[in-house]
């Protein structure tokens, strides 16, 4: 059974959004966010995170060692989506995040992680 139908619906409607105002935040056809929400499509996980970036929240895992943020999306509604390198000085968290050297052996770890314990959390803790 697909889950993600009724979470995506249940997350518009928690911000009061039309499918078609939804659809026009993120930049996909209507027909496209029906489709999950009707559980005839399955999305992406990079769909998801810009669905759910798309109605003000981010994606966070929890039940690991430490929660790990999902980054945001670059959806195309945020004034400036490249953000500035991290100043040298700043305290480094303990997860990197993945990147294209990453080995399929922890991106599989990532994923199962992602798949037994995403929860949605409003803002960010880290502002």
């Amino acid at each position: 059974m697909n889950m993600y139908g009724t979470f995506l619906r249940n997350l518009r409607k928690s911000q009061n959004l039309t499918q078609r105002q939804l659809s026009e935040i993120v930049g996909i056809a209507p027909e496209n966010l029906s489709a999950y929400e009707n559980n005839r499509q399955l999305p992406s996980f990079d769909m998801v995170n810009k669905l759910v970036n798309g109605c003000g929240y981010t994606l966070a895992i929890h039940g690991a060692e430490e929660p790990i943020q999902i980054p945001l999306a670059k959806g195309g509604w945020t004034p400036c989506e490249e953000w500035p390198e991290r100043d040298p000085l700043d305290p480094q968290p303990s997860y990197q995040g993945l990147n294209v050297n990453t080995t399929s052996d922890v991106r599989a770890a990532v994923i199962e992680r992602v798949l037994t314990g995403v929860k949605v959390v409003r803002g960010s803790d880290d502002s």
